[in-house]
């Protein structure tokens, strides 16, 4: 017996079309880059314009190529490896159903079909990085969907939707959970990643048992298309349900870290610490971070040595050196496990900015004690924190005005674009002001 509930937004018969149109076959999943990368992008786009960037590996895959793999027990890498067998194991027995969507040829082998599309989704939910869509996946996709509705099986509900035809009647559509997140893959891995929100917000309905996991997938398209808010509410809501992942709270940390609101951001990274594996690949990055959120928070004006505000002034200091040690101790357990160093992203280069500054006494020598140093940082950080720099729009990324395209070298280039209401992100020209206001910072821009 089926339930009926109202319609999902897509189904494989809507998705598929678009994909192989887009020719996926082979395609690597797309990185999304965001705040919490741990990789440096200065050097991401060396390959040159109109070529094809490497296909992108998950930092996990380094620890096989260093023979490191053994070495750690992070439940991440586990997770990661793990799926990234069953996905394999799948695509093999995969390989050894024939395609097409006859009735016939779908009777004949419905149990491979099931369980490899179950062992697929499996994989997906472990970890989504883990699994690379292909050609072959899609056929499968269109496989499975003739197999749910024509043999109805058990566990299966019915989604009921107006015809576009006036006077037609209600569609109904047959789905299981497989159905759908096997959507939500082929939607994810194709980067549509407003008809994915669309259709994890129908599973986070029906589907509790996954709801955690439809989160942080739904706050990871939200962070593609770069708002913001909407992903930290998903982020919060995982953590609620699920409060094991505790990478969420780094990636939040990020997320605030990145939108200047450094309390959360504060908060985030140290709940972060205090429960992450040792050998978490975003650890080094989150004690960069709490090195300079603490070092920004330290007093100022501090002039007797043994005040109150002097003594909060020291404590504060030197738990900020405390952080950047960890850090620095974090990133050699790296390098030691994937054979590579950390990027400098924002926050790392950033935290070295500070922690290594030294300045000059009255005599020009450089002084041994930092505390000058590091009060004049913490006092730039504060400033930087306040008003963040603006240097590309912050819909596209150019770094200037378009209308600067043919400008006499002449003349002054024109601007960035500012934002009217609150000065805090600019853009290269009105179309990209309008469609960035529309898709995101209406949301969160503040006058």
């Amino acid at each position: 017996m089926t339930d009926t509930h109202p319609a999902p937004t897509a189904t494989v018969e809507d998705v598929i079309p678009s994909l192989e149109a887009a020719t996926i076959e082979d395609k690597a999943v797309e990185h999304v880059h965001g705040p919490d990368c741990s990789h440096d992008h200065e050097h991401d786009h060396e390959h040159g314009e109109g070529q094809q960037a490497p296909q992108h590996r998950n930092d996990f895959d380094l620890l096989e190529t260093n023979g490191t793999k053994d070495k750690t027990a992070d439940p991440l890498v586990k997770k990661y490896f793990a799926a990234k067998e069953l996905f394999a194991n799948a695509l093999e027995r995969l390989n050894e159903i024939p395609e097409g969507a006859d009735p016939e040829l779908i009777t004949k082998h419905q149990d491979e079909i099931v369980s490899v599309t179950k062992d697929l989704m499996k994989a997906f939910l472990l970890d989504e990085k883990a699994c690379q869509m292909h050609q072959r996946i899609l056929k499968l996709a269109e496989q499975y969907e003739v197999y749910v509705q024509t043999n109805n099986p058990e566990g299966t509900s019915t989604t009921t939707a107006d015809s576009e035809e006036e006077d037609a009647e209600k569609q109904n559509t047959i789905y299981t959970k497989d159905s759908v997140v096997f959507v939500i893959m082929i939607l994810w891995s194709g980067g549509q990643y407003e008809h994915c929100i669309q259709t994890i917000g129908f599973a986070i309905q029906e589907f509790e048992d996954i709801k955690g996991r439809m989160l942080e997938l739904r706050a990871s398209c939200h962070m593609a298309l770069r708002n913001f808010k909407a992903c930290n509410e998903d982020l919060e809501e995982a953590l609620a349900t699920e409060p094991i992942n505790v990478e969420n709270h780094s990636t939040l940390g990020n997320v605030y870290y990145a939108t200047h609101q450094a309390a959360d951001a504060l908060h985030h990274f140290k709940e972060f610490v205090q429960v992450a594996h040792p050998d978490s690949r975003t650890l080094p990055n989150a004690y960069y971070a709490l090195a300079t959120l603490t070092l920004q928070s330290a007093p100022s004006g501090a002039t007797k040595k043994k005040s109150n505000q002097a003594l909060k002034q020291s404590s504060i200091l030197k738990e900020a050196q405390t952080y950047f040690k960890l850090a620095q101790e974090a990133d050699l357990r790296f390098k030691e496990l994937y054979g590579v160093v950390t990027g400098f992203n924002e926050i790392k280069r950033t935290a070295y900015q500070a922690f290594q500054a030294r300045t000059a006494n009255r005599s020009g020598l450089i002084q041994t004690d930092p505390t000058p140093a590091l009060l004049e940082a913490s006092e730039a950080l504060k400033k930087a924190f306040k008003n963040p720099g603006i240097s590309a729009c912050a819909n596209c990324g150019r770094a200037d005005n378009v209308a600067n395209e043919g400008r006499s070298q002449d003349l002054k280039p024109k601007p960035l674009l500012k934002c009217a209401k609150c000065s805090k992100v600019a853009y290269c020209s009105r179309p990209c002001q309008i469609t960035h206001w529309n898709s995101t910072h209406k949301n969160t821009c503040k006058k």
